[in-house]
This record gives C-alpha cells, sequence and structure tokens, in this order.
C-alpha cells in the first residue's frame, strides 16, 4: 500500500515548468515524448538516432515503476471496469478500441508537430506562439469530448 504523500499540483507544476526552460537552455534541445517514440522507430538507422530521447521515453514508465516499488510495493493492475460496465466489452473488442485510441492519438501528435505534453508544456514555456494555439485546440477537443459522453452516457467515463 502507498504510503508516501503526492506533491501538491502546484508544486510539481512549478518543477516541470522551471525544468523545461532551464534544460532547453542549458542543452539547446526540447523535451517531448512522441519525439523520443520517433526515435525508438528510428533505431534501425542508428545514424539518426538522438539517445537522450530514449532514455527520456524509457524513463517515464521506468521512474513510475521505480517510485511505486520505494513507495510500498509493484501491482500490475488494470482498471478497466468502467469500460466493461459503460460499454460491455471485453477481450478483444476492448484491445481494438484502446489500440485505435492509440493510433489516433499518435497520429493526431503527428500531424499537430508534437503530442500535447510538448505542445502545452515545453512549447509553452519556450514561448511558442503555435504551441499556444495548439494548446488551446486540446482544451477545446477535451470540452467538446466531456461534454458529449457526459450527453450519451450521463457522465464522464
Amino acid at each position: 500500500m502507498p504510503t508516501s504523500t503526492p506533491w501538491p499540483f502546484w508544486l510539481a507544476g512549478l518543477a516541470i515548468g522551471a525544468f523545461v526552460p532551464l534544460f532547453a537552455a542549458a542543452t539547446g534541445k526540447v523535451l517531448g515524448v512522441s519525439g523520443g517514440y520517433t526515435e525508438a522507430c528510428a533505431l534501425s538507422e542508428p545514424a539518426r538516432v538522438e539517445r537522450w530521447k530514449l532514455w527520456f521515453l524509457l524513463g517515464l514508465p521506468l521512474g513510475g515503476l521505480a517510485s511505486r516499488a520505494l513507495d510500498g510495493g509493484v501491482a500490475w493492475t488494470t482498471q478497466l471496469s468502467t469500460f466493461e460496465a459503460q460499454f460491455g466489452w471485453t477481450g478483444a473488442a476492448q484491445l481494438a478500441v484502446l489500440a485505435s485510441g492509440g493510433f489516433l492519438v499518435g497520429y493526431g501528435a503527428r500531424v499537430a508537430g508534437g503530442c500535447t505534453s510538448g505542445h502545452s508544456i515545453v512549447g509553452i514555456a519556450i514561448g511558442a506562439k503555435s504551441s499556444l494555439v495548439a494548446t488551446i485546440g486540446f482544451m477545446i477537443g477535451g470540452f467538446a469530448a466531456t461534454w458529449a459522453l457526459v450527453a450519451l452516457f450521463g457522465r464522464a467515463a
């Protein structure tokens, strides 16, 4: 059972917000999750791979795993009960829906020139106007999807 208390949202936000421009200033590079995925896909061309992006990408789940292990234990769980209760789908249908969602998110990140974290955290922190526009679009899309779910199901899934 976890014993630690999460950071307050504002402190975590300040830490991330401070790190991003410091990293960019120190290295001349920007952080982003979809960039690491792109590098993983380019492993067949080693001359093109920026290894630090791969380590960053791997560090996200491994850091979470290490944090959970230090906090009292690791257990593999899924939380698809809401999905099952809402739609009645299990097994292959769930896999198809989740894989399709993952594909659409990846495609959207490619079309938008970066993922939500890349635009909303990094792009805004370094003053990119295009990232502000993209983030406003993400927010509008998120609000619209939530309102649609509430209208269809009486609550946001």
